[in-house]
């Protein structure tokens, strides 16, 4: 994916198989509802007691069932390009009666400056696609601009929490964000970036990569 005269362009898949029609009728129900419209960004109203979650690229969206399930008091926005895999987690939404949790069933890129500034506590990248060939490194999600953004709406000591098994992502990882001065590597001692944390689920890739015996690396960083 990347940006060119305000148009997107994507590399992979946006969708599978196609939709049986009770998720049809699913989305025709539902979408409206639990599907964040742009021009309902400034009506979200910020609660100082209550924490803004974001989850980039949620895949079949488990993970973001099981944080809002925990965490009723608080608000989820999952975004994801993958029609298939927002309509299991709107399906998911339905039957288990979730009411915190909004979809942006398209690019954060076409979305992520129209927040509030400060507004997220947390913002999950849990395995992004690594793009490994040196020649599709612009494809990466983490790039400086992208990071710009996020900087912009994240509060202050906020969390940015990324994960990873392939060594390719992991030293892109530490390469963006070694040289940024709005956002601090947390650690805690040799094993820091081993160490899933206990608020998160195994994803999808995730589960695929210990299966295969890879390590899934935890990098942890603070907004400044």
């Amino acid at each position: 994916m990347f940006l060119k005269k305000n148009k997107i362009f994507f590399y992979g898949r946006r969708k599978g198989r196609k939709l049986s029609s009770s998720n049809i009728k699913l989305l025709k129900d539902y979408s409206q509802k639990f599907y964040l419209q742009e021009d309902q960004l400034h009506k979200i109203k910020f609660n100082e007691n209550n924490k803004n979650i974001l989850e980039i690229g949620f895949g079949n969206g488990m993970n973001l069932v099981h944080m809002s399930l925990n965490r009723p008091n608080d608000l989820f926005i999952g975004c994801d390009v993958y029609y298939n895999g927002c309509v299991k987690l709107l399906k998911q939404i339905v039957m288990q009666n979730i009411r915190n949790i909004k979809i942006w069933p398209n690019d954060i890129n076409l979305i992520i400056k129209k927040f509030k500034r400060n507004f997220f506590d947390l913002i999950l990248i849990l395995q992004p696609d690594p793009w490994p060939k040196k020649k599709h490194k612009k494809r990466r999600l983490i790039q400086q601009k992208f990071l710009d953004d996020l900087s912009k709406v994240m509060r202050h000591e906020g969390k940015l929490i990324i994960s990873t098994d392939h060594d390719v992502m992991k030293s892109w990882v530490l390469e963006q964000l070694h040289i940024r001065r709005d956002f601090t590597w947390v650690k805690n001692g040799f094993n820091y970036e081993n160490e899933k944390p206990k608020c998160i689920i195994n994803t999808k890739y995730t589960c695929k990569a210990l299966e295969n015996d890879n390590v899934v690396n935890w990098f942890f960083f603070k907004k400044n």
